[in-house]
C-alpha cells in the first residue's frame, strides 16, 4: 500500500460577484431647475421618472434636452448625447470653462437685450462668427431670449426662431452653479451625434434613459423637428430596435413617449411594460392653454 497521498479536486459552481450601483437620491424639493427652457424638458415629471428609473452603474441618454433628469437622477458615470451639437458645445464648455461661461453668458444678458441686439447675435451665431466659448454663451442668450424658449432650426441648419418680448429675461446663474458643484459631472462624457452611438455602447448593468421626440397624436402635430430633421415613425421604431439590442446585452432601459395608438403597439410587441405619466403641456405661450397629455413611460428592466 503505497503512502502517497492522492489529491483530489473538487469542482464547486463559480459564484458570480455582486455589486451594488446605488444611486443618490434626492428629495423633491432638491431637485436641480434646469438650465434652459426646454420643449419636452422633464423636470414637472420628474418624481416618475425617477420612480421608474433602476440603479445601475452608467446612465446613458441618447436624448439628453435640457438635463433635468441627469442632473437629479444621481448616478456615478454618465453618458449623455444629444443630436443638437450647439446644446453639448455649451454644456461641454460649462463643464470646462465654469466661471469663465458665466460671465461671459451673464455679459449677453446684461447688454443684449432688446429684439435689434437678439438678431444680430443670432445672425452672428448662425454665421460661425464666434469661439466655442462665446457659442455657449450665445446659445444660452438665444434660449432664454427667443419666444416661449423654443429651440427650433430651419433646413439649413440655421437657429430661427424669433425674439420673445418678455417683461424680464431670467438669468439661470443659480442652475449653472449647481450643474458645477453637481458631483455627477466629474464622471459625465457629453457627445453629439445619431442616438445610435451611445445605445450601440451600453451593456451589462447600463441604464439607459429615452426621452425621444415625441409620436404625435392621431390628428395633431407633434414638435419634433429639434435639429432641422424631423423625427418619424421610422426612427421611433429604429429606436426601439437598438432599445431591445441592448437590454439582451444586460442593459435596463426606461422611456418616455407619447400614448399614441402606434407608440403603444410598438412598445408592447417588444416586450415593454407600460406606465401612465400624466404631463401638463403648454400648446401656446399662455399658461390657460396647458392641457393634460396622457404620456406614457415603458420599462425593460
Amino acid at each position: 500500500m503505497s503512502n502517497s497521498q492522492t489529491c483530489i479536486a473538487i469542482n464547486r459552481p463559480a459564484v458570480k460577484a455582486t455589486i451594488s450601483y446605488m444611486r443618490a437620491i434626492r428629495a423633491q424639493e432638491e431637485y436641480e431647475r434646469p438650465i434652459f427652457k426646454w420643449v419636452g424638458g422633464k423636470f414637472s415629471e420628474l418624481p416618475t421618472v425617477l420612480e421608474h428609473l433602476p440603479h445601475g452603474k452608467r446612465l446613458i441618454e441618447p436624448f439628453v434636452g435640457g438635463g433635468s433628469v441627469f442632473t437629479n437622477a444621481g448616478f456615478r458615470h454618465n453618458l449623455l448625447n444629444d443630436i443638437n451639437s450647439d446644446l453639448i458645445n455649451f454644456y461641454q464648455t460649462l463643464q470646462r470653462e465654469g466661471h469663465s461661461l458665466i460671465t461671459l453668458a451673464y455679459r449677453f444678458f446684461q447688454n443684449y437685450n432688446n429684439v435689434d441686439a437678439y438678431l444680430d447675435v443670432r445672425e452672428a451665431f448662425n454665421r460661425g462668427k464666434y469661439d466655442q466659448l462665446h457659442h455657449a454663451a450665445a446659445f444660452l442668450y438665444l434660449n432664454r431670449h427667443c419666444f416661449n424658449g423654443l429651440t427650433r432650426y430651419n433646413k439649413n441648419g440655421e437657429f430661427n426662431v424669433g425674439y420673445g418680448k418678455y417683461k424680464s429675461h431670467y438669468f439661470p446663474h443659480t442652475e449653472m452653479e449647481a450643474f458645477l458643484a453637481n458631483d455627477v459631472i466629474k464622471n459625465t462624457s457629453f457627445v453629439s451625434g445619431d442616438f445610435a452611438g451611445v445605445i450601440e455602447s451600453a451593456g451589462e448593468d447600463d441604464v439607459i434613459f429615452c426621452d425621444p421626440p415625441y409620436e404625435p397624436l392621431p390628428d395633431t402635430e407633434g414638435f419634433t423637428s429639434y435639429s432641422g430633421n424631423s423625427f418619424r415613425f421610422d426612427e421611433q421604431k429604429r429606436l426601439v430596435s437598438l432599445l431591445v439590442e441592448a437590454h439582451q446585452r444586460g442593459a435596463k432601459v426606461v422611456i418616455t413617449n407619447s400614448g399614441a395608438p402606434k407608440i403603444r403597439e410598438l412598445y408592447e410587441e417588444n416586450g415593454f411594460k407600460l406606465y401612465p405619466m400624466p404631463a401638463r403641456r403648454s400648446v401656446s405661450c399662455k399658461a390657460s392653454t396647458r392641457i393634460v397629455a396622457n404620456d406614457i413611460i415603458a420599462t425593460l428592466k
